[in-house]
């Protein structure tokens, strides 16, 4: 396998600037193909207990084998990523997975593109992959949220579409419910003083279950989110893979929808999105935020 290299260059999205990570190059001998995502177009971090660790060059975890976590930070936050290859669209079979920690489920959406106009750029249509919460009450598609920067280690106010607005409460930022914010939950290479999220949100992932009002006992209900997320260990296409020593959940394209939520039939892929889709915050487990650590197309063979 060649040796993944990187380097950056300026690319300017809603505002943001953002790296451009490069494994491998594209190929169009497949011979020289890789089964594993090779390039990160874009990685936007949004806000969350993990803001301090949270690198623009750790986005290269996202490419080649799985490694290290890319932390997508909480609601609306994500990556982009290209093979060097079409990735097909086998009827009745998973066609590529999202490998993640999978320690408790902090499922994403995982959205994919073809490459319609060839230029070898996430520049064409996106199609969410419907998950079992498609379609429910609870699950609001077209969700847009935004975060409004604080001064210093404050509470980051936020205010959605539906009217909804609060706080997170960067407070809660060592795992314990204390009175003053102790860590700037604002992510360093967000530009401007304010950032918005659009996409799928699925329903809260948590509950209490605790009886007592002093104590929190946070639990994922099983049954919830049963396929088609990434980070999703409760779900049933959740697998492990000895040789890698990795947990990823498996995919099929043919679960593709447009934006009026139609299905789709798309032949092939070449680019994926991942992102945050619960917006909670836990109590002292903090806001739900999905961390994923690469890809792969599960019908490769060199």
């Amino acid at each position: 396998m060649k040796k993944l290299l990187w380097r950056t260059a300026p690319v300017l999205f809603t505002g943001l600037f953002i790296g451009l990570f490069t494994g491998c190059s594209r190929s169009e001998n497949l011979s020289e193909s890789s089964e594993y995502i090779t390039q990160v177009f874009e990685y936007v971090y949004a806000p969350g207990q993990h803001s301090a660790l949270a690198k623009k060059q750790d986005a290269v975890h996202f490419t080649g084998a799985p490694s290290d976590d890319v932390l997508l930070g909480g609601f609306g936050g994500y990556i982009i990523g290209g093979f060097d290859h079409d990735v097909p669209n086998v009827d009745g079979e998973y066609d590529f997975e999202v490998f993640s920690s999978g320690f408790s489920p902090e499922p994403a959406i995982v959205y994919v593109m073809a490459d319609e106009n060839g230029n070898g750029l996430p520049d064409d249509e996106w199609y969410e992959l419907r998950g079992n919460l498609f379609g429910r009450e609870q699950t609001i598609r077209d969700y847009r949220l935004t975060y409004y920067k604080p001064v210093g280690a404050a509470n980051i106010r936020w205010a959605d579409n539906w009217g909804n607005s609060g706080e997170l409460k960067a407070g809660y930022a060592a795992g314990k419910a204390e009175t003053q914010p102790t860590a700037n939950w604002w992510w360093s290479e967000t530009e401007g003083n304010e950032i918005t999220f659009t996409g799928t949100r699925l329903p809260d992932a948590y509950v209490n279950r605790s009886d007592d009002p002093s104590k929190e006992n946070w639990e994922v209900p099983q049954g919830l989110f049963l396929w088609g997320y990434a980070e999703n260990n409760h779900g049933e296409d959740y697998v492990f893979h000895q040789e890698l020593k990795k947990h990823g959940n498996q995919l099929d394209i043919s679960n593709a929808v447009d934006r009026a939520g139609n299905p789709v039939k798309l032949s092939a892929i070449r680019f994926i999105k991942v992102q945050t889709a619960v917006f909670q915050q836990a109590g002292w487990l903090n806001e739900v935020s999905s961390e994923v650590q690469g890809a792969r197309d599960l019908h490769f063979e060199k």
